[in-house]
């Protein structure tokens, strides 16, 4: 009895379909979210005894309510979540109310009935919270996206809102020219297999493009932003933020800003360049405002240095930087900018 003799051009054939076949059925997997994580098991891996859960206008809100005092509101990044603030809102409690929230597509909250994940449905779900707490005024930090959210608030709610802290806020106007997050771009697949699944490493990449060294996220964060990263759902719920995203009319906006207001940005920050800080600080016509830059801090500043964030946004919101506020004069008229 002979061999049968198999030639190498079907030997390479079979194992390009076999390849083929493989690749399909991985990318079926992903596009079926078979590595997406529910939203319960993240629950029950993630919640804490400070936890508490809220239905607002229909959408289950993840918040902690801690300390006493006058109220302070904080409102993470985005790809972030409400345990971003740990240490802060410890610190803070010693002598005010905190309270922090998870943004729709972010943390525990539970996803919007209405498929509405703009910024104006999380101001009206955070402004929605604060009220079903019975909190009448507060003070509101935001970083990042979250910023957005803050001066917002501020500027629509002028009476509430007491004071406000920015943290390398997001919402000024971008362009391909001005947008400082122009890197080189990865391939077509990378795009869509990273859309679908973040490995661990990827996240942890991800959140190093915002430290700058010596300060590195702590490997708590990379762990929970990965595993939120899987959340079922977020996907899909990100890419209608993403497409229904517009950031408005920003200066006309933060000019219906009262509330004193504190700027902090990282001088090396490669997400949002400091020099937007000016502008936000230009742009506060109505508002006395102080800024405050950090050389060796990014994005993420208040993981970065937490002591000193939260000191100065502890004398802020105490007042003891109120002699150091300034107003900005506008010009108005010929040759007015």
């Amino acid at each position: 009895m002979t061999r049968a003799t198999v030639r190498p051009s079907w030997i390479v054939l079979i194992a390009v379909v076999i390849t083929g076949l493989g690749l399909g059925v991985a990318a079926w997997l992903l596009d079926a979210g078979a590595m997406s994580v529910p939203l319960s098991e993240l629950e029950a891996m993630y919640a804490t005894p400070e936890s508490r859960f809220l239905d607002v206008d229909g959408v289950r809100l993840h918040y902690m309510d801690q300390g006493a005092g006058p109220a302070v509101l904080l409102l993470h990044a985005s790809f972030m979540h409400l345990r971003t603030w740990d240490r802060m809102a410890a610190t803070l409690a010693e002598q005010h109310r905190v309270v922090r929230l998870d943004l729709l597509i972010s943390g525990l909250t539970g996803p919007d009935p209405r498929d509405d994940y703009s910024m104006d449905r999380n101001r009206a779900l955070t402004l929605g919270l604060m009220d079903r707490l019975g909190i009448d005024d507060f003070s509101v930090v935001g970083t990042s996206s979250g910023g957005i959210i803050a001066f917002n608030l501020a500027a629509a709610h002028a009476g509430r809102v007491k004071r406000l802290v920015l943290i390398n806020s997001a919402g000024m106007p971008r362009s391909a020219a001005t947008d400082p997050n122009r890197r080189a771009r990865r391939g077509g697949l990378a795009n869509w297999v990273q859309a679908r699944y973040m490995t661990r490493r990827a996240v942890r990449r991800t959140l190093d493009m915002n430290f700058v060294e010596p300060h590195e996220p702590p490997e708590w964060l990379v762990d929970m932003n990965y595993d939120m990263w899987r959340r079922a759902g977020r996907r899909e719920a990100m890419a209608m933020q993403l497409r229904n995203f517009r950031t408005g009319d920003p200066q006309a906006t933060l000019a219906q800003v009262k509330a004193p207001t504190l700027i902090l940005w990282g001088l090396e920050n490669a997400t949002v360049m400091h020099l937007e800080a000016d502008v936000f600080q230009h742009w506060l016509v109505n508002a006395p405002t102080y800024l405050k830059k950090y050389t060796g801090v990014g994005h993420y500043l208040y993981l970065e240095i937490p002591d000193q964030a939260q000191t100065d946004i502890g004398d802020f919101l105490s007042g003891r930087l109120d002699s150091q506020l300034v107003s900005i004069e506008r010009r108005v008229g010929p040759g007015a900018f």
